[in-house]
């Protein structure tokens, strides 16, 4: 079954009907990198993941769609051949470092049609990697920017401030623990130079250190252009990060496997 994003024209939320995968996303596609960079003793090695997430053939239609021509694209950057995960090790230096490597990726990728929603994850798996997806699914967009909005208003759910960046909790999250930290600037990732990934680096080293547990960070811009970093405590799966629901059951098939079954 291939992949494919369904729009709930009631909800306009969207819903992802996926075969569920299993297993390591490096793991499986060792030797198969299609970019390779060194970095500490190791080298970071990037695969591209095959998975033909596509539109919705059902749905896509509209005014509401014409953002959306693509069938999405996902990548996974590894820090280690080995199923390991050094990432509380990593240096401010070292962070920063990463964070150049996927502005690079990103300004590759910007010149084909992918998507222009793209959210990078990093979960607490056994394996070190970033999940990078670049997806066709519209954003949500505001007459203003939300995260310029949220900045403003952030008030006693401000956390951290430093010159270039405000760590706040957001108004309604939807995890129990959820930090956004972002740029006081209105900026997108990919125009941040050294010093602001700089900063950016010392505070996820900083916030790192916040649970015992492992934490899920991500990446995402919204519809205006401003990026956030966000925070998780455990694994979150990118695509709930994204409201994006999944689901295994192909609702066309289920229907037919109902009507089949002769007993209405």
């Amino acid at each position: 079954m291939i992949n494919e994003f369904r729009l709930d024209p009631e909800s306009l939320s969207f819903t992802l009907i996926t075969n569920k995968v299993e297993g390591c996303k490096a793991c499986k596609e060792k030797g198969k990198d299609i970019v390779s960079m060194p970095f500490r003793r190791d080298r970071v090695r990037v695969y591209e993941i095959k998975d033909d997430v596509q539109p919705s053939k059902y749905e896509l239609s509209g005014e509401f769609f014409k953002s959306s021509p693509a069938d999405g694209y996902e990548e996974v950057i590894a820090d280690s051949e080995l199923h390991e995960n050094k990432f509380k090790t990593y240096t401010v230096e070292e962070i920063e470092e990463f964070l150049i490597l996927i502005k690079d990726r990103l300004d590759s990728l910007a010149r084909y049609d992918l998507g222009k929603n793209v959210i990078i994850t990093r979960a607490p798996e056994e394996h070190g990697y970033f999940d990078l997806l670049m997806l066709p699914v519209p954003r949500k967009e505001t007459k203003e920017c939300f995260e310029c909005g949220s900045i403003k208003n952030a008030d006693n759910r401000e956390i951290y401030n430093t010159e270039n960046f405000l760590a706040y909790v957001p108004f309604a999250p939807r995890f129990d623990f959820e930090i956004a930290i972002a740029p006081k600037r209105h900026i997108g990732f990919n125009q941040c130079d050294p010093m602001l990934l700089f900063d950016l680096a010392g505070i996820i080293k900083k916030f790192s250190g916040l649970s015992e547990k492992e934490i899920t960070w991500a990446i995402l811009q919204s519809g205006h252009g401003h990026f956030k970093l966000k925070l998780f405590v455990g694994k979150i799966d990118p695509y709930e990060i994204l409201d994006v629901k999944r689901t295994i059951i192909n609702p066309d098939l289920l229907a037919k496997e109902i009507r089949d079954t002769k007993k209405l």
